[in-house]
């Protein structure tokens, strides 16, 4: 009994074996396959991660495997707890009580033997498996540690790398500018270069009487009044020929630098000066187009761009056209026009000496009457650029002086050039009003207005402006601007001098020829003197032949005889004689005298008649020439 006890005993413990280790092995091995397809798909992710360089996943991998043993420990209580089950059951089995399920149990015993020896080894081979890919999954770690530093060097590497292509790019777009500019500025030179000169007839012909007036008034006719200048006065202001000759040689420059500008020619001319920045094209851009976007427009942009002095003025067609140092007028393409800049005329040495002055004309109502001068600015450090703009501001009528409200100071050196160089009215424009307060806006303008004061330079008009002001705020103060007629005047000045000169002489003349009759006069008187004292003289020596007189006698010969008193007045005849000779002496010297005088007065007349027929030839040549300049 106790023999088949323990039999059944040991069957039954094999039988809760058997079933405990099926469940369990079965899960197990469940979960080892799903472990295994999750550590190799982790592993690929791992690779795939490494090949992107991307910071390695270990602790992941790490926490599935936690997770693993998790769900194996949780697989082993529940198979303790299957075996307690089994445990109850055998002892029911022992007490007699067998069921029909562990009967059938029984019977697959052996089978579930073999399955389990076959369980036990795949449990085997899946725990060899288990070690090799927890051994590669190690390797796998140091093999992402060396990759993620050699990751960090690539990285660094590639840091590195990619601040010397930025460099390098940076480079690049410098030269790549620079060439841009030397391209466009060779581009410029060879437009000016074949700029071909205006064929207009009526300037070539305007040019050609002026250089006949020019020669006329600096030759001929300064030549003339120097020769003639012991009988003419020059006037109080020009005390002598050379500030004569200096005056209206600089009335001449003026008057020709005007007349061969059709562009300010009986124009009001504005010239507008300031700082870089300042906002002088914009201001101009404004007043061409009047807020009409249609109208052509200056090149703006955030580079200093007005590099040469440039005209615009009203004209029947849309034209650009520059002025040579000989007073050439040629005329450029718009798109050579707009390559303006400095930047561009710095590549090219010496391309100002090609160009005094661009002019720009456009059929625009807005500049009837009117021409504005935009400049390079006479604070300009280029000594150039300085006198350039000097001498083009020198013709305008007035000057607008523009200041950007806020840089708020006063060039020192444009101070002093207007004041010692310039003698036109002074407007100043504070723009971009629209960026500072009131307060502010009468801050800066006192400032400006004590500084110029100090200076001595007085202020026409203050004008506040901005983009959103309306143009009327600048428009009325130029409207306001007098045109002055000195320089159009210059050929009604010089005829109103040679009629000057010529009346000047007339008198002269009169006066001389009043002196020649005098001095003819007193000749005539003297010689009459000295002709009465000839007569005198014959009077006297005849009264003393006369004394003498025949007698005849009858006792004697005949003779001349004289009485005592008619002796005495005879020896006196002598005397007498010799007081009429000495005074006839007299006479004489004082015809020779009167001769001297004579040919000096005359002389002196027909001197003053040949400077007036001079200055009168000049008049009639000076009208001729004046009137083809008509």
């Amino acid at each position: 009994m106790d023999i088949m006890i323990i039999i059944c005993s040991i069957v039954f413990l094999l039988i809760g074996f058997v079933i405990s280790y099926f469940v369990f092995a079965g899960k197990k091995n469940s979960v080892n396959e799903k472990l295994l397809t999750e550590l190799k798909a982790d592993n690929e992710r791992l690779v795939q991660k490494c090949k992107r360089e991307i910071d390695p996943t270990k602790n992941e991998t790490n926490n599935k495997i936690t997770g693993a043993n998790q769900n194996l420990e949780t697989l082993y209580k529940g198979t303790t707890a299957q075996d307690e089950k089994l445990d109850l059951q055998l002892k029911k089995s022992i007490n007699g009580n067998i069921e029909e399920s562990i009967k059938e149990q029984l019977e697959c015993v052996n089978n579930l033997k073999k399955k389990i020896k076959e369980l036990e080894d795949v449990l085997e081979e899946n725990e060899d498996d288990i070690k090799d890919l927890k051994k590669k999954l190690r390797n796998k770690d140091s093999d992402l540690d060396e990759l993620q530093t050699s990751y960090e060097k690539e990285q660094n590497v590639s840091k590195q790398l990619s601040s010397e292509l930025t460099s390098v790019k940076q480079k690049l777009e410098e030269n790549m500018d620079e060439l841009n500019l030397k391209m466009g500025s060779l581009t410029f030179i060879q437009d000016i270069l074949s700029a071909k000169e205006c064929n207009n007839t009526d300037i070539k012909k305007l040019n050609d009487h002026i250089s006949v007036m020019r020669s006329f008034i600096k030759d001929q006719y300064m030549d003339s009044c120097n020769t003639l200048k012991e009988h003419i006065s020059f006037g109080k202001e020009k005390e002598d020929f050379n500030h004569f000759r200096d005056y209206w040689n600089q009335r001449f420059d003026e008057w020709e630098s005007v007349i061969k500008k059709s562009w300010i020619d009986r124009k009001t001319t504005i010239a507008f000066v300031g700082e870089f920045s300042a906002g002088k094209t914009s201001i101009i851009n404004r007043i061409l187009s009047q807020d009409d976007p249609s109208v052509p427009q200056l090149p703006v942009s955030t580079k200093a761009t007005t590099a040469i002095p440039t005209y615009i003025a009203s004209g029947p067609i849309i034209s650009y056209q520059f002025v040579t140092p000989d007073d050439k007028l040629k005329t450029i393409q718009e798109t050579t026009f707009k390559k303006i800049s400095k930047e561009v005329l710095a590549q090219v040495k010496g391309v100002l000496s090609l160009i005094k002055y661009f002019v720009m004309t456009c059929k625009n109502p807005n500049l009837e009457g009117l021409s504005i001068l935009d400049t390079p600015g006479f604070n300009s450090n280029d000594k150039e650029d300085k006198e350039r703009t000097i001498d083009v501001i020198n013709e305008c009528d007035a000057l607008f002086w523009v200041f950007d409200i806020n840089a708020g100071t006063v060039n020192r050196s444009s101070i002093e050039i207007i004041k010692e160089k310039l003698n036109k009215p002074l407007y100043v424009v504070i723009n971009k009003v629209d960026t500072k307060s009131d307060a502010e806006i009468k801050k800066v303008e006192s400032l400006i207005n004590e500084t110029l004061s100090k200076a001595g330079l007085s202020v026409q008009q203050f004008i506040r402006f901005s983009s959103k002001n309306p143009l009327t705020d600048i428009m009325n103060p130029i409207k306001l601007v007098k045109h002055p007629t000195e320089k159009e005047k210059f050929i009604k000045d010089i005829e109103e001098n040679i009629a000057g000169f010529l009346n000047q002489l007339d008198g002269k003349c009169k006066d001389a020829n009043k002196e020649y009759c005098e001095a003819e006069k007193k000749a005539e008187s003297i010689n009459q003197e000295f002709t009465n004292k000839i007569n005198s003289l014959q009077d006297l020596w005849q009264n003393a032949v006369d004394i003498p007189h025949f007698e005849k006698h009858l006792f004697k010969k005949d003779n001349y005889e004289m009485s005592q008193s008619e002796y005495s007045e005879l020896c006196n005849i002598p005397n007498k004689s010799i007081d009429e000779v000495k005074k006839m002496s007299q006479t004489s010297d004082d015809m020779i005298t009167s001769g001297v005088e004579i040919q000096k007065t005359w002389l002196a007349y027909r001197r003053i008649e040949a400077a007036y027929q001079r200055i009168n030839d000049y008049r009639t040549q000076f009208k001729k020439i004046s009137q083809n300049l008509k």
